[in-house]
């Protein structure tokens, strides 16, 4: 099964607001197991989840996993994104199309927190204090 991992983000007017999900996106490509690996916004800024979904269906893949780059539970990972996933299915019924929880929903976000709190990095000039 050719399966395609598609990282969406929220997206955002601020210049290099991506660089994390792109860095995401090049992580899971590392790991050579999916036919492709892209990254998607939902607003503000290109590419939009529904280009990235044509996309992803250009290269003739079986199954996309959409993984929600969000922290919080709010209206986009609860309404939006599941609004513009069943739009998809209808749009492309011969491909699985399947939603992952969001990011900030997995478990090891508490282990992310105290890793964070463990190296703290300068910013406006106060340094973190652990």
């Amino acid at each position: 099964m050719r399966t395609a991992v598609i990282i969406l983000g929220h997206g955002s007017r601020s210049t290099d607001a991506d660089t994390t999900i792109r860095a995401a996106v090049q992580e899971v490509m590392k790991a050579d197991t999916f036919a492709a690996v892209e990254h998607a916004f939902l607003q503000y800024v290109p590419p939009s989840l529904q280009d990235v979904l044509a996309r992803c269906i250009d290269q003739n893949v079986d199954r996309i996993v959409i993984v929600p780059f969000f922290l919080q539970a709010g209206a986009h990972v609860t309404r939006d994104i599941p609004e513009l996933v069943e739009k998809a299915r209808k749009q492309y019924p011969s491909v699985d199309i399947v939603v992952t929880s969001y990011v900030g929903a997995h478990p090891l976000m508490a282990r992310i927190v105290i890793d964070l709190v463990g190296s703290p990095v300068e910013s406006s000039g106060v340094k973190g204090k652990g």
